[in-house]
């Protein structure tokens, strides 16, 4: 088939139109590519080269105006990335949709550029003016998108936490607007009864469609901030919710030592008394004071559970809660003061496991129990532990696992929080309901 470019042309084109695209996506999601580098290279490698394959052997075969060819090559394209990243559904479909709305961009611009610098080369259809023009552009167009879009659309939190449903709602439909978008522009750029090469060396359709493309940038870094501002507050809430957990162990433990002082301060007193009483032999006396003595609180839980103070002012917090509940509560567990979990981990991590488990056992009629259980090893240093509760209201669980919040709609934000903190220590983890009894076991290990 005669045509009027040349295979390393027609290899140039293609090369453009894929790996700049396929490079801005990597680069931006770095640090969520689902797999490692020489993996994610090799895939890379393997899309562009059957991409580039492909469409230079459609440009020169009889079947260059089949469509199966677009739709294998976008099949690659996007398989590559969702492949590649590990993302949220709806971001990756919104990051499919707004590159391609890009990549139209830069075909318009650098051929309208080519036939306003060279109107004859600008009729064929891949000289390599037309590349030689696509260079620049491509180069402007995405720093910009990369500086106003892709450079905050990763700026939230792990995409396998779920602390923001929030969030996790916007992404489900925002993938509608660059959707709406490419709609628009296609319906323009291809209008019926006018060739596209013609709206392509028109610079004012050109303008027009650079015009679209420049406010629904605005709009994607409008949509981008929002999310981030929802994952932002989303974490905030997170931070508050642990301040609050520690101020009220704070306070709890301070109302303790409170009692014990002023419980020493009474007995000194009552034991002065009593040896007056056993010096005069005032049985009368002795009966008075009895009556007139309040019987105190008697708390019988332990101030001391372990060495790590951390830990300790948790399990002290909860074993109060559940006083006031009439949990029975247990715990035989060692941690040392100095160990490879961080502070606030171990609070939120076993504050968050501790709290279910009391909103848990509020429900259940008859004897209420949390026993907790676990052991700290030190070389190699690792921490195991095993935390049962009674509970009578079955946790609602998705398809994917995931325990649903009985305080509001959406995905609970304890365990999440916790399977993250595990995670962050390559430890493993279950959580596990059955026959009323719910059983968390975690280790955790350097």
């Amino acid at each position: 088939m005669k045509t009027d470019f040349s295979v390393w042309e027609a290899l140039l084109y293609t090369f453009l139109n894929s790996f700049p695209y396929m490079m801005l996506v990597l680069f931006s999601f770095r640090g969520r590519w689902r797999f490692g580098r020489r993996v994610t290279m090799l895939l890379l490698a393997a899309a562009v080269i059957s991409q580039v394959s492909l469409n230079t052997y459609r440009f020169f075969s009889p079947y260059v105006q089949s469509p199966v060819f677009d739709v294998i090559i976008s099949v690659i394209y996007i398989g590559f990335i969702f492949l590649a990243v590990k993302e949220r559904f709806g971001k990756l479909v919104f990051t499919v949709l707004m590159l391609m709305d890009l990549g139209n961009l830069v075909i318009v611009v650098s051929k309208c550029l080519e036939g306003i610098f060279f109107p004859q080369e600008a009729l064929l259809r891949y000289h390599f003016t037309y590349s030689l023009f696509m260079i620049p552009v491509l180069a402007i167009l995405i720093t910009a998108v990369y500086l106003l879009i892709f450079k905050d659309i990763t700026a939230d939190y792990d995409p396998d936490s779920e602390q923001s449903s929030a969030s996790v709602y916007l992404w489900r439909y925002l993938w509608l607007i660059p959707g709406v978008f490419y709609i628009i522009w296609t319906q323009h750029f291809y209008t019926p009864g006018k060739p596209a090469l013609e709206n392509a060396l028109d610079p004012l359709s050109t303008g027009y469609l650079l015009l679209i493309d420049a406010g629904s940038v605005l709009i994607y870094r409008t949509i981008v901030r929002l999310s981030t501002v929802y994952e932002k507050s989303a974490r905030l809430q997170a931070e508050n919710h642990e301040l609050e957990l520690q101020k009220m162990q704070y306070d709890t433990m301070k109302e303790r030592l409170e009692d014990m002082r002023r419980t020493n301060h009474d007995l000194r007193h009552h034991v002065v008394l009593l040896k007056q009483i056993r010096e005069n032999g005032d049985l009368s006396a002795l009966d008075e004071l009895i009556a007139s003595y309040p019987a105190p609180i008697l708390h019988d839980q332990s101030l001391i559970y372990c060495e790590n103070d951390t830990l300790n002012a948790v399990l002290t917090y909860f074993s109060e809660t559940a006083l006031k509940y009439d949990i029975e509560f247990s715990a035989d567990i060692t941690l040392p003061e100095l160990c490879f979990i961080e502070k606030p981990d171990i609070a939120v991590m076993f504050g968050n496991i501790l709290e279910n488990a009391v909103e848990a056992c509020k429900y259940v009629d008859g004897k209420r129990y949390i026993r907790i259980a676990g052991s700290y090893q030190h070389d190699p240093e690792q921490l195991s532990f095993i935390i049962e509760n009674n509970y009578k209201i079955e946790p609602h669980i998705t398809e994917n696992g995931r325990f649903l919040s009985s305080k509001h709609k959406g995905n609970g934000i304890g365990i999440s929080s916790v399977r993250h903190i595990i995670e962050k220590y390559g430890g493993d983890h279950s959580f596990v309901p059955d026959n009323g009894v719910f059983v968390v076991s975690v280790i955790i290990g350097k």
